[in-house]
């Protein structure tokens, strides 16, 4: 008598839909020489990866351009910024050239191409020079990936509280205190990025016997969006800094975090699914698609081949029998 499985199907590992998007998920923070197994010769794929850093960051750089222009803006509750965000999303699709001409998307872009160009360039050089330990690419991919970022966004949020928080600000020239806080601000994001996500995730791996793909990409969206409410009251800081710098009393100034918390925590939270959700899957997939690679079935160039082939022998009448005399 054949024996039977009955272990309970609570137990089994089923193939969700959840499991197939998490299995083409790689995070920014992965280093392992094992993620990748590109093929790709030295210098054809540097160019590449620089050039698929700039698609990701094209794809990531419109919801978070409004994203982050709104936040520096002097806009009362959350309903008013979605009534804000809203507008912007309408000048996207209604005045393209205004949207994509326009400094927010402009900057954002320059902020994101950097990040993952450093970040791709970085574990390009590692593979040239046959770095496998974890721990020392890591070590390199993270300082590299950490400073491009933070001195990117710092850049680029003193430009858009010159330019964007209001028709005297543009006079003003940004207090070195408030770029301080938007670099600190940064920082903490990209270490919750960094290390608190894979400590996140190992442990949900290891004591509670998640997927691994699944634990990873939920990881690596809730905890640096945990962050935020963290990084919140250091970006209110910041601006209000921009806004009345000098000297005023440590209660006012709490007063100024306690009111406009919630929304600010809110939308720093919202914009991690494209920042680091979208932007990180786009980057990698594009990598996989147009650098050569062990898998070459995963190149979009043999999909496309095979795509056509399938098409062609569809098309194709199906052969007449022979007949016998």
């Amino acid at each position: 008598m054949a024996s039977q499985d009955f272990t309970p199907k609570s137990n089994l590992k089923r193939q969700s839909t959840l499991d197939v998007i998490a299995a083409d998920f790689h995070p920014i923070h992965e280093t392992s020489a094992s993620a990748h197994h590109f093929t790709e010769q030295r210098w054809a794929r540097a160019p590449k990866e620089v050039a698929c850093a700039l698609a990701a960051s094209v794809l990531v750089s419109p919801l978070v351009s409004v994203i982050d222009k709104c936040m520096v803006q002097d806009i009362p509750g959350i309903g008013a910024f979605f009534r804000a965000a809203g507008a912007a999303c309408g000048d996207m699709v209604y005045k393209p050239k205004q949207f994509f001409g326009g400094l927010s998307f402009r900057l954002t872009v320059i902020v994101y191409f950097g990040t993952y160009a450093v970040a791709n360039l970085s574990e390009w050089v590692l593979d040239e020079m046959k770095v496998k330990d974890d721990t020392q690419r890591k070590q390199v991919k993270v300082s590299a990936a950490s400073v491009a970022n933070v001195g990117l966004l710092a850049w680029r949020d003193s430009v858009f509280a010159r330019v964007f928080s209001g028709p005297e600000a543009a006079k003003k020239s940004t207090p070195m205190r408030t770029v301080s806080m938007f670099a600190l601000r940064d920082s903490l994001t990209m270490l919750a990025t960094f290390y608190g996500a894979p400590l996140a995730s190992n442990y949900l791996k290891s004591e509670r016997d998640w997927h691994p793909e699944v634990a990873e990409l939920s990881m690596a969206l809730t905890i640096p969006a945990i962050t935020q409410v963290l990084t919140a009251p250091i970006h209110i800081h910041a601006m209000d800094y921009f806004n009345r710098p000098g000297t005023l009393p440590f209660s006012e100034r709490m007063d100024n975090i306690k009111s406009e918390f919630n929304k600010i925590s809110f939308f720093r939270a919202l914009r991690i699914l494209p920042a680091f959700g979208i932007g990180s899957y786009s980057n990698n997939k594009f990598r996989e698609l147009f650098i050569k690679q062990e898998d070459e079935d995963l190149l979009l160039s043999r999909r496309m081949t095979k795509m056509v082939r399938r098409m062609t022998m569809a098309e194709m009448p199906p052969p007449q029998a022979v007949k016998k005399d």
